[in-house]
C-alpha cells in the first residue's frame, strides 16, 4: 500500500501540512526538519500524488501540440521535434489531432478554454476560411498559445511561419533564369499562407512583365510567350495535353506528380520546420513564465532549395 503524507506525519510526529511543505522544499520549514522528513520519505518509499499536486496548483503539467494528421510528414516531424524541445525544458507534450476538421478544431479549442492544458501550439486546419468563426474563441483562450505555420487574419496570438513571400519570389526568379517566359500559378488552397505565396508570385511577375494565368486557365496564354513554368504549393497537377518544349516547375516542400518526365527542371522550397519548431517552443516558454512578450509575427527563411 502506498505511503501517504498523513502516514509520514504520524511517523514524524508532525502535521501533514508541515510534511507537505518540507517535501516541496519550503523555507518556512527548518532545514534540519526538511532533511529529516525527506529522508523519512525516501526510507518509506513515498512518491507524490502528481494529479493531486497539479489540481492544487490549478495546472495540468501538460502542453498541447494540436495539428491535423499524423499522416503528414511535416506535421509528424514537427511533433517529434517539439516533443524533444519541451522535454528538455521539463514539460510534457500531448499530441492532439483535429483531422483538418474545423468542427473538431473548435471542440479542441473549447477544451483549451476549459484549461485542459497549460499552454498550446496550434496548426489550424487547411481551410482556415472555415475557422474564421472561431476567432473570438481563440482570442479569449485563458492559456498561452500560438499558431505554427498556418493562421488566419484576426487572431491575436503570436504566429511563427515561413517567409512565404520571399520564397515565392525566389521560385519565380529561378524559373526565369532557366528560360521560362510564361507562368501557370497553382495556389488553390485558400488560407493566408497560400494567399501570401500567390500574391508575391503575381507581384514579381508584374515587375518582370511576364504573363501568367491560373493553372486551370493555362490555355489562355499564347505559346509564343515562351516556355512555361508551373509555380504552386505542390506538384500534383495532371495534364491532359502536354506542353511542347521545356516545362519548369517550382513548388513548396515536395514534388508529387504522375508525369515526372514532363518537367525539364524543378526547384523545391523546403520550409525550415526544425527552426520554426525551435522558435515556437521558446516563444511558448516565454509566454508560460511571463517573460518579455513574444513578437506577434515571425517569418523564418526557408531551410534550402532543392533542384532536380
Amino acid at each position: 500500500m502506498a505511503v501517504t503524507i498523513h502516514d509520514l506525519a504520524k511517523i514524524a510526529g508532525l502535521n501533514a501540512s508541515t510534511i507537505s511543505r518540507a517535501l516541496r522544499g519550503d523555507e518556512r520549514v527548518k532545514p534540519a526538519t526538511r532533511k529529516r522528513i525527506q529522508e523519512l520519505a525516501r526510507q518509506h518509499g513515498y512518491s507524490p500524488n502528481l494529479p493531486a499536486r497539479q489540481l492544487a496548483r490549478g495546472k495540468t503539467g501538460n502542453l498541447w501540440f494540436c495539428f491535423g494528421s499524423a499522416d503528414s510528414d511535416i506535421e509528424r516531424q514537427t511533433a517529434v521535434r517539439l516533443n524533444e524541445l519541451f522535454h528538455r525544458l521539463g514539460f510534457d507534450l500531448l499530441l492532439v489531432l483535429h483531422n483538418n476538421s474545423p468542427e473538431r478544431f473548435r471542440q479542441q479549442l473549447k477544451k483549451l478554454y476549459q484549461q485542459a492544458a497549460d499552454a498550446a501550439i496550434l496548426i489550424p486546419p487547411n481551410d482556415t476560411n472555415s475557422c474564421e468563426s472561431l476567432t473570438e474563441l481563440v482570442n479569449s483562450l485563458p492559456v498561452p498559445h500560438l499558431f505554427l505555420d498556418r493562421y488566419w487574419e484576426g487572431v491575436e496570438c503570436p504566429v511563427v511561419t515561413t517567409d512565404n513571400a520571399a520564397a515565392a519570389r525566389h521560385l519565380v526568379d529561378r524559373c526565369v533564369e532557366w528560360g521560362a517566359g510564361q507562368f501557370w500559378l497553382d495556389f488553390r488552397s485558400d488560407n493566408p499562407v497560400v494567399r501570401t505565396r500567390a500574391r508575391a508570385a503575381e507581384e514579381r511577375l508584374a515587375e518582370l512583365g511576364l504573363p501568367w494565368a491560373p493553372f486551370e486557365e493555362r490555355r489562355q496564354l499564347p505559346a509564343s510567350a515562351g516556355p512555361p513554368a508551373v509555380v504552386g504549393n505542390a506538384a500534383r497537377q495532371e495534364f491532359t495535353e502536354f506542353p511542347e518544349g521545356p516545362l519548369f516547375g517550382a513548388f513548396f516542400d515536395f514534388w508529387e506528380n504522375r508525369t515526372p518526365g514532363l518537367y525539364r527542371k524543378v526547384i523545391i522550397c523546403r520550409q525550415n520546420f526544425a527552426r520554426i519548431s525551435e522558435i515556437s517552443a521558446e516563444m511558448l516558454r516565454r509566454l508560460i513564465v511571463g517573460e518579455t512578450p513574444a513578437p506577434a509575427f515571425i517569418e523564418i527563411p526557408p531551410e534550402n532549395y532543392l533542384e532536380f
